[in-house]
Formats: structure tokens, sequence, C-alpha cells
């Protein structure tokens, strides 16, 4: 009997300790978007997360770093075509709502319960309630900054080499158009550049008037007005945005802008180098979304500069909060995870484990950065890992992070604070359920991506018969708009109504 008892228990030891040796053997597959991989980097960079997680997660990580111009080839296509990935970056801006309507994402409230205590402790519950769809969680959001105006990232070495006194939010810019001065002495002094430099987001410019990917589909094609009015309401008309005369006039500007050379050729491709082009310096002005206190040009600046200048930002939209930046930075578990609670396990420490968040922000310390104090580091040039990966505000919790050399200390909490003054949309908390248009969207979307984004990369003439503002707008008509106004104008109306 009692060596009957000791197989027994033998027996149950062997069982419990089953599922975490299963679990050890476990890698999770992380798709996250980044500037290139650098394979060696990479390598080594993993090993270190895999000697600090595996014990406390029971798997290991492996990254797959796609570039910004290859994600949807090579991330999006791996997602929907079913192969094996168990996290995987998504925003509202890149798909989250196609994502979630096209049943990609597995939902994650049970998940957050059981393995989100670091999350739910640190990460605002505006950030989670702003992401959820139908009332359900897909994706955590990074704790980060929750207002993003549009805006310049200007190259202050540049300015003053064409006598621009450039001051950060400089009231002398307070349209796109008011730069044209600039553009042109820039161009005369450097004839092979070209000044104004984009990154081919298809419908987003620095003083656009529209809630950005207001309706959460694949391209911003659909959105109220973001700003109240002089009369001090909100318009709460929803756009069909290239059939507008806003949209009309900065097309406009834009190919006048690209047949004087201001605007790179290239601009509109999906392989064209921004990045390469910002690091090196060969541009005046940057449109890009802004996080306030200079912190977006300074994290551009570390992550890709290859040539020592200068850069100050230029607001150009005022400050709100739209439902869109709860989720412009997420990481979600897609339903081909094989593993969900090792990945919830992995967010968690994400939000709660500054090991973990510097790790994978920054690498390994005496490899791939040196600590300069508790709260700086310098990037080492020949091992950077800091410039592979999309960024710091793709990474867990911000106020975790250290910061580089040259930041702000204060930058983290200066992130999170810059919203506090921020005034809520009309729309806030509105998210657009696709499933009932689908297909129109879909059809939508690819008109967008093949037409919208050559014209406001200046690279077709607007009146061009075929390719121009008249035949988008009438390919939009036959693609199913109007069906997708619609139903987002029924959704919008009872979410008003039961708010």
């Amino acid at each position: 009997m009692r060596k009957l008892v000791s197989l027994m228990l033998a027996l149950a030891m062997m069982l419990a300790l089953l599922p975490t040796a299963m679990a050890a053997d476990y890698t999770l597959d992380i798709y996250w978007v980044g500037n290139g991989d650098n394979e060696a980097v990479r390598a080594g960079v993993e090993a270190a997360v895999n000697e600090y997680v595996e014990d406390k997660i029971g798997a290991k990580v492996s990254y797959h770093i796609i570039g910004w111009g290859d994600w949807n080839d090579k991330a999006i296509n791996a997602l929907q075509s079913g192969e094996k990935m168990d996290l995987i970056f998504t925003a509202d801006w890149e798909g989250y709502g196609v994502e979630v309507s096209g049943g990609l994402l597995m939902p994650l409230d049970e998940l957050l319960d059981k393995y989100g205590q670091g999350i739910k402790d640190t990460l605002p519950q505006t950030f989670l309630d702003g992401v959820k769809v139908n009332n359900v969680l897909y994706g955590i959001p990074t704790n980060k900054e929750l207002c993003v105006p549009e805006g310049f990232i200007i190259n202050k070495t540049a300015a003053e080499a064409i006598g621009w006194d450039v001051k950060a939010d400089d009231p002398s810019i307070k349209t796109t158009a008011d730069l044209e001065p600039w553009l042109q002495k820039y161009k005369e002094m450097f004839p092979d550049k070209y000044p104004y430099l984009m990154d081919g987001q298809a419908g987003r410019w620095a003083d656009e008037p529209w809630c950005p990917d207001w309706a959460g589909m694949g391209t911003n094609s659909i959105a109220m007005k973001m700003a109240k009015g002089e009369d001090g309401n909100f318009d709460e008309t929803i756009y069909s945005i290239f059939a507008t005369p806003e949209q009309e006039e900065h097309i406009r500007l834009m190919y006048k802008w690209a047949q004087a050379g201001y605007i790179s050729p290239d601009a509109a491709l999906t392989s064209f180098d921004y990045n390469g082009t910002f690091g090196r310096g060969d541009f005046l002005v940057f449109s890009q979304p802004l996080k306030g206190n200079g912190i977006k040009a300074a994290e551009m600046y570390q992550a890709n500069a290859t040539a020592e200048f200068e850069c100050v930002e230029i607001t150009m939209q005022p400050k709100y909060v739209v439902t869109t930046h709860a989720g412009g930075s997420m990481f979600a578990i897609p339903v081909t995870c094989q593993n969900p609670e090792a990945a919830m396990k992995y967010l968690n420490l994400m939000h709660s484990d500054p090991t973990l968040v510097n790790l994978m922000l920054f690498g390994k310390e005496g490899v791939n950065y040196t600590k300069i104090d508790d709260t700086t580091v310098e990037v080492t040039p020949d091992a950077n890992w800091y410039g592979v990966h999309g960024g710091a505000w793709t990474v867990g919790n911000t106020l975790l992070q250290y910061v580089t050399k040259g930041e702000d200390p204060q930058k983290n909490a200066l992130l999170q604070s810059y919203a506090d003054d921020a005034i809520a949309t009309a729309s806030l908390g509105f998210r657009f359920v696709k499933d009932n248009v689908a297909d129109q969207i879909a059809a939508v979307d690819a008109v967008v991506s093949e037409k919208a984004n050559p014209l406001m990369c200046g690279q077709v003439d607007p009146d061009d018969p075929n390719l121009g503002i008249e035949a988008l707008k009438a390919d939009l008509t036959a693609a199913g708009m109007d069906a997708i106004i619609a139903e987002v104008q029924k959704q919008y109306d009872a979410w008003k109504a039961a708010k």
C-alpha cells in the first residue's frame, strides 16, 4: 500500500510538472512593426529576453520584425492566412477594426482577468474602454500619450541654412501652404533634395480637419471633423473625406509642390525610405503625428539619425482626444495562438516589469546600450536595437522606460500628461462595427490604397480623367461608399442615443 501511495505521489508530481515543461518548450512568435530587421542584433536581444522571461511565463519569444512598407504583405497576410503567431502589433490606424471584424484576434477579457493584473493596475481604464469593440477587448494598448495632434518636424539646421529662424510652434506657420516660401528657398539651395517629406499615409496631412482613422477602416476615408467650429459646436456630419473641398484643395497643393520638386517622386511607394531620408537630414519639413514637448522629433532622431542636425516641432492641430488614440499602439493575440495564457503573461510583464520593458526597448545593457544614470541610456551604434523595432511608443508602459541621451528625463511623464488639457471630441468612445458592410469596406479600402495615396503625395494630376479626383470619387461610390456611410450613421445615432 505504501509503495502504491508513493507511486501515485510520484505520478502526481510528474503530471504537475508536465504543463510547465510543455509550456517551456513553447515559443511565442511576436510580429512587431519596425524600421528594418537586424538578425545579428535581434538574436542577442532574444537570448537576453528569454533568459529573463522563460521561467516567468513558461515560454520563450521570437521577434518577427517587419518593416513598415512590408507590414501588409508579410504580417497581415500571414495573419489572414492562419499562420501561427502569438502576439501581433496592431492599431486603429493600421486596421485593428478590420482584424476584429474578420475574426482574426482573440477576445482578451477573461485572459486579462486571469493573467493581466499588472496591466489592470497600471493602464488607465480609458485606454481599455477605448479599444473595446461591442464591449469586448481585443487588444492591449501601450500606456502612452492620449493626445496626438498632427504637425511638422522641422530640420532646424537646414532651416538656418536658408535663412529661416524657425521656432517651436512657429506662429508664422498657420497652414501647410504657409511653408511654400521656405520650401522654394530650400530647393534653390539643394536642388537634388526634396524639402517636403511624408510617410505615405493616404489621407493624412498636418492641418487636416478630420478625426484620424475615425471609422477604424484599413484606410482613413470616412471621418467627422475633429475641432469645434467657430460657433463653439461640433460638426457631427459623417464625411467621405475624398469628396470634400478641403481634401481637394490639399491634393492640388501637393501636386503643385511635386511639380516644383518639393516632394520625392517615390513618396507614394510603399518602399519609400522616409526614415532613412529623415535620418540623413535630407529634408526641411516632415509631416508627422506629434506628442508634444518635441518628443516625437527626439525619438525619431535617436532611432534613425545618421547625420547631425537639430529639429523643432510645429503643432498644426488643436489638442483633442479621439477614440483612435486609445488604440494608437496595441498588441493583440491572434486566434492562431496555441498558448494564449503565456502570451497574456508576456503582455502583463510588458506593462509591469521595467526589466522586460527596457530589454524590449533597448536590448541588453553593455551590449546594445550603456547606462548613463538611473533614467538615461546611450545607444551603442554598432549594436543599435532601439532603431530596429517600431519605437518606444510600441513597448508596454512608457513610464517604465529609460530615455535616451539628449532626451528630457521627464519625457515619459510628459507623454502621459500632455492630454490633461485636451478636449474630448463629440464622438469619443464611438467605434464602428463593420460586419454589415465588410465587402464594401474591402472594396473602398482597395480603391483608396490604389488611387488616393498617389494623389495625396502629388504624383498624379488631380484632373486626370482616369486617376484624378473625380475618378477617385466615382470609384469610391461604385465600391459602396454610400452604404458604408449609411451604416456608420445608423450606428452613430444609436450610440449617441444610448449615451
